[in-house]
């Protein structure tokens, strides 16, 4: 039977605060992975009982809120002075370089999004995109550009968490498109076939495919820039 850990006033150590319980569940997210921990463990790193986590922050749902927060705070804001295009080509490479060190965060957030943005991406973005021309649209040109990212990011996360079997698909698919007619798949597993040779490969590509789909998806928001700018200018124009 295991013993219950003592107070922290009993052993000379202060009250526990949320942001420790929280800052626990983020260290246990870069080691694990945000699935591989759980209540118990987190209250096991911290050094107090089950119910002092859920009494400083919540269930476990409330503390991967907390988390995916906390993991959004280390992404630091471009700067203002960048065009709309550089300003977020800059958030994105920063997010999957942050994002891809903890297991699960990307698609927590892909999934049920920020609860509270507490680090002002989305102020800043929306007024990014406000600035650019975007005008009532800039939400949900926000929305398009951070679901394509969170996307990607999530699904090269999971690749990540199984490159054996990743390896193993692409080199299978080589195979195949070796052994058949179809020229789609030929060029396909030509296309894979040096990028199959071990996970350096692949990674490499990971990170080249999401700096491709990132511009195609920044290029389909500029393309849409022209026609809001005429539909502001008439608006402008109706009210003078």
């Amino acid at each position: 039977m295991s013993t219950p850990p003592r107070s922290r006033a009993a052993v000379g150590l202060p009250p526990v605060t949320p942001d420790e319980v929280v800052d626990a569940a983020v260290r246990l997210t870069f080691r694990h992975g945000l699935d591989g921990w759980s209540i118990r463990a987190l209250a096991a790193e911290v050094g107090v009982a089950q119910a002092v986590v859920y009494h400083h922050v919540g269930d476990r749902s409330q503390i991967v809120q907390a988390v995916a927060r906390k993991v959004l705070a280390q992404i630091p804001l471009p700067s203002a002075d960048l065009s709309w295009r550089d300003w977020f080509s800059t958030l994105f490479t920063d997010i999957r370089k942050v994002a891809l060190q903890y297991h699960g965060v990307a698609r927590e957030i892909l999934v049920f999004g920020p609860v509270v943005d507490s680090h002002g991406i989305i102020d800043a973005g929306i007024e990014t995109l406000r600035r650019a021309g975007f005008g009532t649209e800039a939400p949900m040109i926000f929305n398009y550009l951070s679901n394509t990212a969170f996307s990607l990011i999530a699904a090269e996360d999971e690749r990540n968490s199984a490159p054996d079997k990743r390896l193993e698909r692409a080199r299978r698919l080589v195979d195949i498109a070796q052994e058949s007619d179809r020229p789609g798949l030929a060029t396909m597993a030509e296309w894979l076939r040096d990028r199959s040779k071990n996970m350096d490969y692949l990674r490499a590509h990971d990170a080249h495919f999401y700096r491709y789909c990132m511009r195609r998806a920044l290029d389909g928001a500029q393309a849409r820039l022209p026609a809001l700018r005429k539909r502001a200018a008439r608006r402008r124009a109706t009210k003078g």
